[in-house]
C-alpha cells in the first residue's frame, strides 16, 4: 500500500507494514491500562518453590541434596553454574518463602500481563542470573550460600521502574505501590534477623531497570 513519502504515519518510507503500524501505535499510544494481569507462570513460579520447600520438610535428605546441590554458594559458581538459577527456587524457611510469594504474586502477574509469557521468562531467568552472579561476585573468596525468589522480586520491580521511566508505561499509581513495596522490603531486610543477600537483591533490580530501558517497550503479547 502506496502513501506519500511525507505521511507522519509511514514515516517517510512509503509503505505501510504490520512492522510499521506496530511502531506507530507503540508511539503514539504509550498506556496500556487495559491489558489484564496474567498469572500462569507466576503461579507455576510459585508452585515449584512451594513444592520444593513441601518436599524439604516432609523429606529432609530430599531438602539437605537441594540445598547441597542448587543453592548458590560464592565459590562455587563458576564450576557449578546451575547454581546461578537453581538458587531462586530455594528458602531458607516459611517465613522467607510466604513473604516472598506474598509479593510476586502482587507485582509479578502486572509484568507477567504487560510483557507477555515469552517476555517474562526471559525477565525472569535474566534477573535471577543476574542476581545470583552479582552475589557471587560480591562474595567472593567467602563461601555464602544465598537462596530465595528475591532476586527475581527485585528484578521486577526494576522492571516496572524501568518501563515507566522509559515509556510511561505503567500508570503512576501502579508505581507508588510499587514504591511502597521497594520501602517494605528495604525496612524488612535491614532488620531482618537472619542473613540477607543484598548483592543479589542489588544484581536483579539493576538487571530488571536495565532490560526494560533497553528492550522495545511492552506490548501485552
Amino acid at each position: 500500500m502506496e502513501c506519500n513519502p511525507k505521511c507522519a504515519s509511514c514515516e517517510g518510507s512509503g509503505e505501510i507494514t504490520e512492522a510499521l503500524q506496530r511502531k506507530v501505535r507503540d508511539k503514539y499510544d504509550p498506556q496500556f491500562d487495559r491489558t489484564l494481569p496474567r498469572t500462569a507462570l507466576t503461579f507455576a513460579v510459585s508452585f515449584v518453590c512451594i513444592f520444593l520447600y513441601v518436599l524439604g520438610a516432609f523429606k529432609p535428605s530430599a531438602g539437605d541434596w537441594l540445598r547441597a546441590n542448587w543453592s548458590n554458594l560464592s565459590n562455587l559458581w563458576n564450576i557449578q553454574p546451575w547454581r546461578m538459577l537453581t538458587y531462586a527456587l530455594l528458602h531458607g524457611g516459611l517465613l522467607h518463602l510466604l513473604f516472598n510469594l506474598s509479593t510476586i504474586l502482587r507485582i509479578g502477574p502486572v509484568v507477567e500481563g504487560y510483557y507477555g509469557s515469552r517476555r517474562y521468562v526471559l525477565i525472569i531467568l535474566l534477573t535471577a542470573l543476574i542476581g545470583g552472579l552479582t552475589s557471587a561476585l560480591g562474595h567472593q573468596g567467602t563461601p555464602v550460600l544465598s537462596v530465595g525468589l528475591s532476586g527475581v522480586i527485585y528484578g521486577l520491580m526494576g522492571v516496572i521502574g524501568g518501563a515507566y521511566y522509559r515509556y510511561r508505561a505503567f500508570d503512576w499509581h501502579q508505581v507508588s505501590n510499587l514504591l511502597t513495596w521497594i520501602v517494605v522490603w528495604a525496612l524488612v531486610s535491614f532488620n531482618w534477623s537472619g542473613s540477607v543477600d543484598h548483592w543479589c537483591h542489588l544484581g536483579g533490580f539493576l538487571a530488571g531497570f536495565a532490560y526494560a530501558w533497553l528492550t522495545r517497550r511492552p506490548s501485552g503479547r
